[in-house]
């Protein structure tokens, strides 16, 4: 008799003389027809994923869905479920669903030692490979087992269970019966066959139980599951490794986790690089520069394992920039294995279906799941502000405890984040709903107002903050739903240096969508968006903003306080775009007429600032008796008006004329004293600047260390901020380490400075760099190198005939190098052309000595050759 073709319905009559054994049997299949009708009708009453299977087809699968000794497994892996039913599971079935090794395996070999190690160790260990789908779980779990110490230890010993075959306790010990190749005798249970077994083991096994999240998480089956793998735990001869997704290892098993709270992370970028090409191939020949393009969908597919395996694929028929284009467009929709049915390892899409099924993600959870995809940052501090953002529900926490239980978001730093796979799939298949994204807005505008007026507190709070901040406002203000003032956010976001393209890309949008702006509003946009502008080195497009709302204003005398106002706001932008130029002389017209119209409005602290913007160009001309008098009055009107920011800006500028001046002891005291007064006021940017000032002046005293950590510590500061400083920090280090003779690091650093002042424009500054570099070679005996790199400087300073200074120091490097080359001829036409240099200036009367000194020495050396000839 056939039991694959047994019913109860058309059997009944011939089994009515049968022994009491049959009519046992009966009473059983009759039980299970009921149990499998009551479980079609559950199906009409609502959603379940365990019945849907049933109707789920994957063609060419080798993994089945059977359960042996007629357990049906409602399989939810993408098999077809109706051709397995009451079938027994088979070792064919297993060895099919069981994988090979993978050739692929780049950037996890730490992970393979830990493994091995734990494996290796004296007695029993129990290894928890854990973590989101996709990561590479069973990969991890295969290299571990294959590894010759792993194979040494167990001599063959080891067993690989597939457990997405098995929903529980009783059809994962046939699984374990097969794989083990025991024999079940008659009047002996699978128990007793299988646990008799591991008694009488004298040497160790192995046994993987991968993808366990499958009978751990079935209906009903959790606990008989748990008292199994603890049964067979308690064996000393045994070892296990468990693979499932999710961040909690099974039952109360002493389990040693691989990777990191979260589980196994994702890959480093150049493990998930290399394994692109890898899994590329030779199709990436011939296809011109494609790093870029590699690098960058890398990041954004977060270094996700299976991603990167399922994009590489695509690189078969198309190039890197329409692959590319394919994720910008389709996202994770791209993400499937060609001429396969989806399931776990053919697609990204369904790999996440599958854990939101398997976890039960539901109701608040998958509303909070839709959320967290929406923000790219994620919530931080979530315990804090989750009942913040939804104000009808105070704790989230269980919410929390379940999605992170899934892995479809992981914890960082007190916050919660999701992968750019899940997150692309979620935000596609699971949208935000709109009343939630106004409950967003609302927090984000009222997270602002509460920041600290101290810009070094907010910067690190508003960072974690500031990119689910941007899509938020931007989602508003285009789709029209804003239901808080964008523009007093924007003003709050400007203060911080660091995100100023954020400020840049919001105001764009409030000036192109909001047909209701006020006109003061819109001035003070374009004003601020013009200094942004500026700030990014957009210097055209920043003078266009301004001539915009200058050409819509009246120069005349009688004009009122509120449009003088305005005027001077527009001549003082003009003249900070011109001044960051090296354009000396336009920016002080500029500064000239904001003064006046400030006068006109009786803005003071304008007034005093444009006083404070004159004495910097002043100090940039080294005209440094002209610039202390500006600093000096505009120090004056600041305490008159008790604004302390500006009495210290001043204080830290005569500071700077004085280490200009080698008067070291004043201008260190001053430096100080701003420092600590930047300091407590949150003002990080000038901080910054007076510890590079101070590490200059360390460094003309040859005070080499306190200089360095000075300077270093000013650069991590200018690094937080996102400010420009860094390439003088680099430029000064250059020189620390050139003063010590350390010649290859100090052309390392002025060639790094040179190249950051050359992308923001600085020309003056490059050109500073290529004269130090110059200065560099000539004491490394590199003349050649030396002269290319001075000839450099002279040309592009060619546009700057106002920059006297550096023009006249760099004549007089070239005379030196001609001097050390025995030319002193061309030493002295450079000698000459830098002391006019120097003495046109007018207050460069100690360059000109330098030269005055060497043009004596270039005599003694003349007249001592002429006696030698």
């Amino acid at each position: 008799m056939q039991m694959d073709n047994f019913t109860s319905t058309s059997l009944l009559p011939q089994l009515s003389t049968c022994d009491s054994k049959m009519k046992k049997a009966i009473v059983t299949l009759k039980k299970l027809s009921l149990k499998n009708k009551r479980g079609e009708e559950a199906t009409s009453m609502g959603h379940s994923f365990w019945q849907k299977a049933k109707n789920i087809r994957v063609k060419n699968s080798n993994i089945t869905n059977i359960g042996g000794d007629l357990n049906q497994t409602n399989n939810y892996y993408g098999f077809d479920v109706t051709s397995f039913e009451g079938k027994k599971i088979t070792p064919d079935m297993i060895a099919s669903a069981t994988p090979a090794v993978p050739i692929v395996f780049k950037g996890r070999g730490e992970l393979v030692e830990q493994g091995v190690t734990v494996l290796c160790q004296q007695g029993p260990r129990f290894l928890a490979i854990l973590g989101a789908g996709g990561m590479g779980k069973t990969s991890l779990a295969l290299h571990i087992m294959n590894s010759a110490l792993v194979k040494k230890k167990f001599a063959g010993r080891f067993y690989f269970i597939p457990c997405e075959l098995f929903k529980d306790a009783d059809s994962l010990i046939q699984g374990l019966i097969h794989v083990m190749k025991l024999t079940l005798h008659e009047n002996q249970s699978k128990n007793e066959v299988l646990f008799d077994h591991l008694q009488a083991a004298h040497d160790d096994l192995l046994i993987i139980f991968d993808n366990f999240e499958t009978p751990w998480n079935h209906s009903g089956s959790k606990m008989g599951v748990k008292y199994l793998i603890e049964k067979i735990a308690q064996y000393n001869v045994v070892s296990l490794i468990v693979t499932m997704r999710g961040s909690g290892g099974p039952s109360d098993i002493p389990w040693k986790k691989l990777g990191g709270k979260s589980g196994i992370p994702t890959l480093s970028p150049d493990a998930a690089k290399e394994a692109f090409k890898a899994f590329a191939s030779d199709n990436l020949q011939n296809m011109g520069n494609y790093e870029s393009e590699i690098d960058s969908l890398m990041n954004q597919l977060e270094y996700v394992p299976l991603a990167i395996r399922l994009s590489a694929q695509h690189v078969k028929r198309v190039s890197m920039k329409v692959l590319m284009r394919m994720w910008k467009t389709h996202k994770t929709s791209m993400l499937n294995e060609d001429g396969r049915e989806l399931d776990r390892l053919t697609s990204v899409s369904f790999s996440i279906d599958l854990s939101i099924e398997v976890f039960r993600i539901r109701g608040n959870a998958l509303r909070l799941l839709s959320a967290i995809a929406f923000l790219p940052d994620g919530v931080p501090m979530w315990s804090e502000h989750l009942g913040e953002v939804f104000t009808e529900k105070k704790e989230w926490d269980l919410e929390v405890s379940t999605l992170l239980d899934s892995s479809l978001i992981y914890d960082q730093y007190e916050g919660i984040k999701m992968l750019a796979p899940v997150r692309e799939h979620i935000d596609l298949n699971h949208r935000i709903g709109q009343d939630d994204i106004d409950q967003l807005e609302k927090f984000y505008a009222q997270f602002l107002q509460n920041l600290s007026n101290n810009d070094m507190e907010a910067q690190p709070i508003l960072k974690l903050h500031i990119n689910n901040i941007e899509k938020i406002f931007k989602t508003q203000i285009s789709g029209g739903h804003s239901k808080t003032s964008h523009i007093s956010a924007v003003k709050i976001i400007i203060r911080f240096e660091r995100f100023v393209s954020v400020s840049i890309g919001l105001m764009d949008l409030i000036l192109q969508k909001d047909e209701n702006i006020k006109e003061e509003d819109e001035v003070d946009l374009k004003l601020l968006r013009a200094s942004a502008l500026r700030w990014m080195g957009r210097f055209e497009d920043a003078e266009d903003e301004v001539m915009s709302v200058k050409e819509c204003l009246n120069e005349e005398e009688n004009i009122s306080k509120s449009e003088a106002d305005i005027l001077g706001r527009c001549f003082d932008t003009l003249q900070n775009i011109y001044y960051v130029q090296d354009q000396y002389e336009k920016a002080i017209n500029m500064n000239l007429q904001a003064e006046k119209y400030f006068k006109q409005s009786e803005n003071q602290w304008a007034q005093a600032n444009s006083m404070s913007q004159l004495g910097n160009i002043y100090y940039m001309q080294d005209r440094y008796k002209e610039a202390s008098e500006m600093f000096s009055e505009a120090q004056q009107l600041f305490q008159q008006i008790g604004n302390e920011l500006g009495v210290a800006e001043c204080l830290q500028r005569l500071g700077d004329i004085y280490r200009m001046q080698n008067k070291y002891d004043v201008a260190i005291e001053m430096l100080s004293n701003a420092q600590k007064q930047f300091g407590s006021s949150g003002n990080q940017l000038r901080a910054a600047e007076c510890l590079w000032s101070l590490g200059e002046l360390y460094r003309k005293q040859e005070k080499y260390d306190e200089a360095t950590e000075m300077i270093l510590k000013a650069q991590k500061q200018f690094e937080e901020i996102g400010y420009k400083g860094v390439a003088w920090c680099l430029w000064t280090l250059g020189n620390i380490y050139r003063a010590q003779g350390q010649y290859a690091e100090a052309v390392d650093m002025f060639s790094k400075a040179q190249m950051q002042f050359q992308m923001i424009g600085r020309i003056v500054d490059a050109a500073w760099c290529y004269e130090n570099l110059g200065n560099t070679h000539r004491h490394q005996g590199q003349y050649g190198k030396a002269e290319k790199v001075c000839t450099e400087a002279l040309e592009l300073l060619k546009g700057f005939p106002g920059e006297k200074y550096r023009i006249g120091w760099t004549l007089l490097e070239f005379g030196h190098l001609f001097f050390d080359m025995k030319d002193f001829v061309e030493a002295r036409r450079k000698y000459e052309e830098a002391r006019d240099t120097f003495d046109s200036h007018g207050q460069l009367e100690k360059e000109v000595d330098k030269c005055s000194e060497a043009l004596a020495e270039l005599n003694e050396a003349e007249a001592t050759a002429s006696i030698s000839k």
